[in-house]
């Protein structure tokens, strides 16, 4: 059997001195003492070894090749992105998007190429080989990671910014833009009334939740309280189920923790569930939480009109052109940071404030003064 070539590093080699603890850099740099080998010891895992090399590259990038991208992805785009995952800045989910998107479709063909040997050409034939989803996923990775080459002057341009022609949509489904109308969301949930998910739909359509966000409310995370003679159920959202994995207190944003306002008939029923439930008002029958892929099998058995995750576009229209409530309210209700340096560093509403502004809104138009089915 032919002897594997061993491969080797374009520019360092990284030395194994104690498995997963120490690794030993070898590369050549010009110094005060002339152009000769050099090492470095660094103490972590061969992932932080491999950081540092890049590191090393970039700092001497006058007598070094030009780093590859991945080594820019491994040095400084990843760890942004981890860093702001853990600050809460970024879901779980998103860092999830982009490191799918990093090792399916742009390692492949990037990592190894030097930032400045990337040619528009050769981005251009390569995207006309991938679909328009990939493409997508794999250029909202690119762009950003080769910003940082720029910014750190290892090349004067970043040619994934250039305007490329994309894969064609054609064959590919369009995504259902389609919303409720306040009349329509009352034979909705008429219609799922009694449905296990059935506080998950209330919280989505009369509150605004997202889809994993309407499945991590709690009994004790729902109160009723009265204003002006209009019963307003008062949500904390604290925490999420995403689309694969356990329960997240980590949401989308900073803002998405906040508290939600749901007038009338729907906030009385949702105060019912969370006295007749103890634990997740959208259960899984076992004690937990349910799943985003059964909630979706189920709403698709039901044969509604549009996804679930529409319920929230309807919200947001409804509350803004049927309730005539102002943007500066829909957006914290959203869970959206406001528009302006008031909205975003000194607007501090508390939850009775959208209680009292949910109820007036209401009040002017008790849209489900007929839904006597639901009580």
């Amino acid at each position: 059997m032919p002897r594997r070539k061993k491969r080797r590093a374009a520019w360092a080699s990284i030395a194994e001195v104690r498995a997963g603890e120490c690794y030993r850099i070898r590369y050549w740099s010009t110094g005060p003492d002339g152009y000769k080998r050099r090492s470095k010891t660094i103490r972590g895992s061969r992932k932080d070894a491999e950081r540092a090399r890049a590191e090393l590259m970039l700092a001497h990038s006058e007598d070094a090749p030009c780093p590859t991208v991945g080594e820019v992805w491994e040095r400084y785009a990843l760890p942004a992105y981890e860093r702001r995952e853990k600050d809460g800045d970024m879901s779980a989910y998103t860092l999830r998007q982009y490191r799918s998107g990093w090792s399916r479709h742009a390692s492949p063909r990037w990592a190894d190429v030097p930032c400045d040997a990337v040619r528009p050409l050769a981005v251009q034939q390569w995207l006309d080989g991938l679909s328009y989803n990939g493409a997508l996923q794999a250029m909202n990775v690119l762009r950003p990671t080769v910003d940082y080459a720029v910014r750190y002057g290892v090349v004067d341009a970043n040619p994934f910014r250039e305007r490329y022609l994309m894969p064609s949509k054609s064959g590919k489904a369009t995504m259902d833009r389609g919303v409720w109308a306040l009349d329509e969301l009352g034979e909705v949930w008429r219609a799922v009334h009694g449905e296990w998910f059935e506080a998950a739909f209330l919280l989505a359509a009369f509150g605004g939740c997202r889809v994993g966000e309407s499945l991590g409310v709690r009994s004790d995370d729902v109160t009723i309280t009265d204003v002006g003679g209009v019963p307003v159920a008062l949500v904390a959202i604290e925490r999420q189920v995403p689309s694969v994995g356990e329960v997240r207190t980590t949401l989308k944003n900073a803002q998405s923790h906040r508290t939600i306002a749901v007038p009338g008939r729907a906030g009385l029923r949702l105060a019912e569930l969370a006295r007749e439930r103890d634990g997740w008002l959208t259960g899984d029958g076992l004690g937990g939480p349910t799943t985003q892929r059964r909630l979706m099998l189920a709403w698709k058995s039901a044969g509604m009109a549009h996804p679930f995750r529409n319920l929230r576009n309807s919200y947001e229209t409804n509350a803004r052109w049927s309730l005539r409530l102002p943007p500066w309210i829909v957006e914290p209700l959203l869970g959206h940071a406001g528009q302006g340096v008031t909205a975003q560093y000194y607007d501090r509403p508390s939850a009775q404030m959208f209680a009292e502004m949910v109820a007036d809104a209401y009040r002017a138009r008790p849209y489900d003064a007929a839904w006597e089915w639901a009580d």
